[in-house]
């Protein structure tokens, strides 16, 4: 089957363009995902040593204070020596949705970063993680069950345990996915993405003339950063 279309040729004369029937109609989709809010809070874990014998059994978790971020209510859950049997050593951090009285999923990004005690700590020496979106919803937890070793948190040259105590900077973005939006696409876009346009009226030629030639590749991409940005 002929193809509907035909790429304009760089340096091709009107005439020599291959000349195919255009689609009377051609639209285009577009599904968009925008942050719609974004929120810190820190979770600073004092008296290590004494936390982690009495409290920090594997499996057992230290919970932050409830924080807003994006418009919705967060709480994280520390665990000193891991989440999971096979994290036990570990410490695991986890980011959860409290909002009250709710069932449907939050979507977020959520990032854990040690807060460093050296003021002048270069950026390659930071502890950060980042989780990408998932679908938060009540008594569902999304983040890190092996963040840092507790040999690494407490060893000897570690930028992050100081006094006996340790700190989290938590960063949750929520995000929201815009429906499908569809529009027809118009003429002028059609030969910006490489497509021949089979029209006779003389002013729309001139229009085609006055164009530089593109190769398609060129062309596509040229119309992809048009419309996205």
């Amino acid at each position: 089957m002929s193809p509907l279309y035909a790429p304009l040729a760089a340096g091709a004369e009107d005439d020599d363009l291959i000349r195919t029937l255009l689609p009377e109609e051609v639209t285009v989709s577009s599904v968009v995902v925008r942050a719609v809010g974004t929120g810190h809070h820190m979770l600073k874990v004092e008296g290590y040593s004494w936390l982690k014998h009495t409290r920090g059994d594997n499996g057992s978790p230290l919970l932050s204070g409830e924080f807003r971020a994006g418009g919705h209510t967060w709480k994280i859950r520390c665990y000193l020596d891991g989440a999971h049997k096979e994290d036990a050593g570990l410490v695991s951090l986890y980011l959860s949705l409290a909002d009250p009285g709710t069932s449907a999923a939050v979507h977020a990004e959520v990032e854990f970063e040690l807060v460093d005690q050296w003021p002048l700590l270069p950026l390659w020496c930071r502890h950060r993680k980042r989780l990408q979106v998932s679908p938060f919803q009540p008594g569902k937890s999304w983040g890190f069950p092996r963040f840092i070793g507790a040999d690494a948190l407490e060893g000897g040259g570690s930028k992050f345990l100081k006094g006996d105590c340790f700190a989290v900077r938590c960063k949750v973005t929520v995000v929201e996915e815009q429906g499908a939006m569809e529009e027809e696409v118009q003429a002028e876009d059609m030969e910006r993405m490489g497509v021949v346009c089979l029209c006779k009226d003389g002013s729309c030629s001139k229009l085609h003339r006055a164009r530089p030639a593109q190769t398609f590749t060129e062309a596509f991409a040229s119309f992809c950063l048009s419309i996205c940005g």
